[in-house]
């Protein structure tokens, strides 16, 4: 009797736990040798992550998908925008979407069609925004240009 009861009550707390929870997948982001994790979930399979910084945007490709809900959880250094106005694109279509924030991260879900190859979303904000190596580079090459320009004005004077 006691272990029919054990069996039961197994059972149940097995058929709350949210299903979504189980199937949670991370991916490991990595952007100028920074990983950022991003957690997701769909009836499908994952081909890539990947940041397009001209169009402020995180790419997802995907392959072998069923109608089902994305959901996908990120940090806000990875991709952000003002108001939560995001554009979600599945396979060059506009979808509407849904945002939630917990601690640092944004949580977006949206419904994806069968044989969805193409998820783009766009924000304002992307990693890397402006990269300090850029930044850095242009100010030697201006010091460097500016020292030339000066040693050859006095060697002509």
């Amino acid at each position: 009797m006691k272990n029919y009861l054990f069996a039961i009550a197994t059972v149940m707390i097995l058929s709350i736990t949210p299903l979504s929870f189980a199937d949670q997948r991370n991916y490991d982001l990595i952007v100028d040798g920074n990983t950022f994790d991003l957690s997701y979930d769909f009836d499908g399979e994952l081909l890539a992550f990947g940041i397009d910084t001209e169009s402020k945007s995180l790419l997802v490709g995907t392959t072998n998908v069923n109608e089902s809900t994305f959901e996908l959880s990120f940090s806000s250094e990875v991709l952000s925008a003002e108001n939560d106005e995001f554009v979600v694109l599945v396979d060059g279509a506009e979808t509407n979407y849904s945002v939630t924030h917990t601690d640092n991260n944004t949580k977006l879900s949206f419904v994806i069609p069968i044989a969805t190859e193409e998820i783009e979303i766009v924000g304002t904000n992307v990693i890397p925004e402006f990269p300090l190596g850029v930044l850095a580079i242009m100010g030697i090459v201006s010091a460097a240009t500016l020292v030339f320009s000066r040693t050859k004005l006095m060697q002509f004077r």
